[in-house]
């Protein structure tokens, strides 16, 4: 799988020291990822309005004074363009933007008075850009209003710290399995209805491998999720699930849980397949977005390409 031009050069600036961090300053966090771009939801407003847009390349160095620790500077370098077909990148490279500025953190939204919320060029209105605090490690772009961007079947609008996550490692058969046999798509069980359909792509981790039940390869770059949850259609209550992926199909049970060892107000959804006892949760995060959790409860943290998070897709999300 090709990588596009700009994220090596990234990487090897990163590595090679080209960000040189503000006298006084530390760094506070590396954030990267690749998010959706349309006319209806402009990642940046720095973005014309007239331009072709459908996928946006990020990386933004967040710096903190070094002695109390609030926020000072940021600088960003990222791209948006046209997807490169059959690579991560975009097409000639894209249009860069380069920004830096002011950041700083604040606290609630007209939805949730908890919500922590980052926002580069808070001074500046008209070019603010505000990220939800999902985790310590993981952001997300809200709508100048606040809400949540929704993603697509492709690429989500989660953002991954990376300066401080090892680079991935499987050692495990190089290519990935494959299957003869047809698969059979089960019919929507009899008195359910959907509560939703989430989709994603996500980096290949062992809780990936062990809910979708795919075997681990070692070339794996990214899975793709299609997840159906249903619903009693009189009360509402979460029944079963469908699962499809790459030469994959599972299907179980769900239920919802209240409550995380650093949330007791999270909401969580819980998936057992029917052929295993492997328990599988997500945090939802209002209507439209999953973010997997690992075995402890915590968030999964993406890398510079793909994040764990699954948009809703089985309905036109307001933008």
């Amino acid at each position: 799988m090709k990588v596009s031009l700009f994220l090596i050069g990234s990487l090897l600036c990163l590595l090679a020291g080209c960000a040189k961090t503000p006298a006084g300053s530390s760094v506070f966090g590396v954030f990267e990822g690749i998010t959706p771009c349309s006319q209806q939801t402009r990642p940046l407003p720095q973005i014309p309005e007239d331009a072709d847009c459908e996928q946006m390349i990020w990386k933004f160095t967040l710096y903190q004074d070094s002695i109390t620790g609030t926020p000072t500077t940021y600088q960003l370098d990222a791209a948006y363009g046209m997807p490169k077909q059959n690579t991560n990148g975009l097409d000639d490279g894209g249009t860069p933007v380069t920004m830096e500025g002011k950041w700083t953190i604040v606290n609630g939204t007209d939805a949730d008075a908890n919500a922590v919320i980052y926002q580069l060029n808070p001074e500046d209105p008209q070019m603010t850009v505000s990220f939800l605090k999902v985790g310590e490690d993981i952001l997300h772009v809200l709508h100048p209003d606040m809400r949540l961007m929704v993603g697509n079947g492709g690429w989500s609008y989660t953002i991954n710290r990376t300066d401080n996550r090892p680079a991935p490692r499987i050692v495990v058969p190089a290519e990935p399995p494959s299957s003869s046999s047809p698969l059979v798509i089960p019919p929507q069980p009899e008195g359910s209805s959907v509560l939703g359909v989430f989709e994603g792509r996500t980096p290949c981790d062992k809780v990936v491998f062990e809910f979708t039940g795919i075997p681990p390869y070692e070339r794996c770059l990214k899975v793709k999720w299609q997840l159906t949850l249903y619903q009693d259609q009189d009360t509402g209550a979460p029944s079963t699930y469908l699962f499809r992926g790459t030469s994959t199909i599972r299907t179980g049970k769900w239920t919802i849980l209240r409550g995380t060892k650093t949330d007791p107000n999270a909401v969580v959804y819980q998936l057992r397949a029917d052929d295993s006892q492997q328990i599988t949760s997500f945090l939802s995060v209002g209507d439209d977005h999953l973010f997997l959790l690992d075995g402890e409860s915590n968030l999964l943290v993406g890398n510079a390409l793909f994040s764990y998070t699954l948009s809703r897709t089985d309905k036109d999300v307001e933008q």
